[in-house]
């Protein structure tokens, strides 16, 4: 399987958007404990197919790929706890997360190891 940076990020970026939009409007549709879940999107999916191939990437990719899988599982912990957060009324900490916590911290992370791992192989097309 195949993933394509560009969709990966936006689909990334997109979760800020739809956590914003619920902490806006105090959503009760997003469920935290399914957000929490990192092998549910297209990447976590991705992630969990290749973890099986490891071994066979080069050192340097292997690190990159490992830092990428746990910071991935950070962000989706991070989200839930943003939209719990807007669930329970506390909508000015979940913005602050989104704005500047940790949620904003591990998202940029998150970006910035895909696009190492981009430069690295091209277009994730990891046999």
């Amino acid at each position: 399987m195949t993933l394509n940076f560009f969709t990966a990020t936006k689909a990334h970026k997109a979760w800020k958007q739809r956590l914003h939009d619920c902490v806006s409007s105090a959503c009760a549709t997003l469920d935290p404990d399914a957000i929490a879940l990192d092998n549910r999107c297209d990447l976590g999916k991705w992630l969990y197919g290749v973890q099986a191939s490891r071994p066979a990437l080069s050192a340097d990719t292997r690190k990159l790929f490992t830092r990428l899988l746990d910071q991935h599982a950070e962000f989706h912990r991070a989200a839930a706890h943003v939209a719990r957060q807007a669930q329970s009324d506390r909508q000015k900490e979940a913005l602050q997360q989104l704005q500047g916590g940790d949620y904003a911290r591990i998202s940029n992370q998150v970006i910035g190891t895909l696009g190492e791992l981009y430069l690295k192989r091209g277009e994730f097309g990891m046999e």
